[in-house]
């Protein structure tokens, strides 16, 4: 019997060896990969960011030999990286578990009118045996702007909160991370007064018709018209219609979710369209005539968690943020916002923004009473990776208010348009219909379809790209990018998760045509 028991102990030691051992087969391939394959500044960068990307966490420390060769650059006197590589070559440390690296590279003198001034960084080798180096081995910056050829990029959404906008332009390669919640509303800069919510936070406006004096206006403040709305039974979740005759009762139904007031056949909804048109948005245009605009009640959206999700999880919407009194004008040129909290009756903030014609919109914190630094020159951003997008409208036969995670628009307002590739379907069988067009890697500049592009839904990649329920990355469609220069790009999603399974961290390739 102790003979039994001993042979049972020796095989389970075994097969909990066997295990480890399968694991550590099981690992891929560990390749180092620049990001981009060609990174510009422009006159005012002083500093850009040079990564180099791993197939996997590093299970091991080591060193990752970086070379580069410059064309009318010298180290100390044109440039200098950090780790330091005054001798030719760099020496880029890693850590285990680290999922990528980076070169600090700071420009000290640009190129005189009419030269130019560029290097090439080379992965050189590695002192760790087994470590290859990716598809990307080399990485072209240039001291002056010029078009990205291609480019591996991970979104700095910042995880399963979700913090983070992303804004990112494929002729420069260069994303831009904004906090989320540092706006409530944007102030259009083109011809027609327009206002913008921060869906990326869940904002939402009613109008409040007939109404123009804003220090008047309390949660008891009797609507001029009651508006018979619909929404959902929170019971039953089936459809019902409310009246509302006051500001406290059309507080019940402003913040969006499922159980949003509405009514989209009479054109009465406090979300902006999902297609991202002028004429979509929740604020009716601005009226150079002051008596004409109206006080609005804005719900601020909701608070980032602060908390992580578990694994495959998200957590992006947290405790109601409360609710402000607005009332917005225009000359035409400029924007004056008044603004107060719904229970003040003796003061309103009064704040004028002047338009900005280099950006399509202007920022405003509602909570901070200033202007915010948020979206790029309108002319170098092309996708917006908001991560979090709501509005009101349909999901199937349901009309809600709804809330999207893993969201992704392209720059509509800024003459960007952009079409999808599917290259395969699959029935509820899971029998599988392949399509007649080119793979993402065989797709090339002769295989795109013009009048595909599309300038006027921004929504086209939205959250189709992955399946939330399934906790999978689709593989059955790509997309195709005009930017407003007229260059054309390929993209596609490679990660929904990063290797630890965290949400949030989202990572696509894409490549110049």
């Amino acid at each position: 019997m102790k003979k039994t028991i001993f042979l049972k102990v020796i095989l389970f030691l075994f097969v909990l060896s066997s295990c480890s051992d399968d694991d550590t087969k099981d690992l891929i391939d560990f390749t180092v990969s620049f990001g981009s394959d060609t990174i510009s500044t422009a006159e005012e960068d002083t500093t850009k960011e040079i990564t180099l990307t791993f197939s996997r966490a590093a299970t091991e420390a080591g060193t990752i030999s970086v070379s580069y060769s410059g064309i009318n650059a010298e180290y100390g006197t044109d440039f200098t990286t950090a780790p330091v590589g005054s001798s030719g070559t760099i020496s880029v440390p890693v850590s285990v578990g680290d999922l990528g690296s980076t070169i600090t590279f700071t420009k000290l003198l640009d190129p005189i009118e009419g030269t130019t001034k560029s290097l090439v960084f080379s992965i050189d080798g590695f002192d760790v045996t087994d470590w290859t180096t990716g598809s990307t081995s080399s990485s072209t910056v240039s001291f002056s702007p010029i078009a990205a050829l291609s480019g591996i990029i991970d979104l700095e959404t910042g995880g399963s909160n979700m913090p983070n906008q992303v804004y990112f332009d494929f002729s420069t390669g260069v994303q831009t991370p904004v906090k989320r919640d540092t706006w409530e509303i944007a102030l259009y800069n083109g011809a027609e007064n327009r206002v913008y919510l921060n869906s990326a936070m869940l904002v939402s406006a009613a109008e409040l018709s007939g109404i123009t004096d804003i220090l008047s206006v309390t949660e008891e403040t009797d609507l001029t018209t009651p508006l018979e709305l619909n929404a959902l039974d929170p019971m039953t979740f089936q459809p019902t219609t409310v009246t509302v005759n006051t500001i406290e009762e059309l507080l019940q139904g402003l913040p969006i979710g499922y159980f949003q007031y509405g009514d989209i056949d009479e054109g009465i909804v406090f979300t902006d369209s999902w297609q991202g048109d002028l004429e979509g948005t929740a604020f009716a245009e601005i009226s150079t005539t002051a008596d004409e605009n109206n006080i609005y009640i804005v719900s601020l959206g909701s608070a980032i968690p602060t908390e992580s999700a578990d694994p495959g999880s998200i957590s992006t919407t947290g405790d109601h943020r409360g609710f402000m009194k607005v009332r917005i004008l225009s000359d035409g040129n400029s924007y004056t916002i008044q603004y107060a909290a719904l229970d003040e009756t003796t003061n309103y903030s009064e704040i004028t923004v002047p338009k900005n014609s280099s950006h399509l919109l202007s920022a405003f914190s509602l909570t901070d009473g200033q202007s915010v630094s948020v979206e790029p020159a309108g002319d170098e951003w092309d996708i917006n990776f908001s991560g979090v997008f709501s509005y009101y409208g349909y999901q199937g036969s349901l009309i809600a208010g709804l809330t999207y995670s893993d969201y992704a628009v392209h720059n509509t307002l800024g003459g960007v348009g952009l079409y999808q590739v599917t290259t395969y379907e699959k029935d509820s069988d899971g029998v599988v219909t392949e399509f007649d067009v080119p793979s993402y890697s065989n797709f090339t500049i002769g295989d795109i379809e013009e009048s595909s592009l599309v300038y006027d839904d921004r929504s086209i990649i939205g959250s189709g790209w992955r399946d939330a329920f399934g906790g999978i990355l689709k593989d059955d469609r790509y997309y195709v990018l005009k930017d407003a220069a007229g260059n054309y790009y390929k993209m596609m999603f490679t990660a929904y998760v990063s290797s630890e399974g965290e949400r949030g961290n989202a990572q696509f390739t894409y490549e110049r045509l």
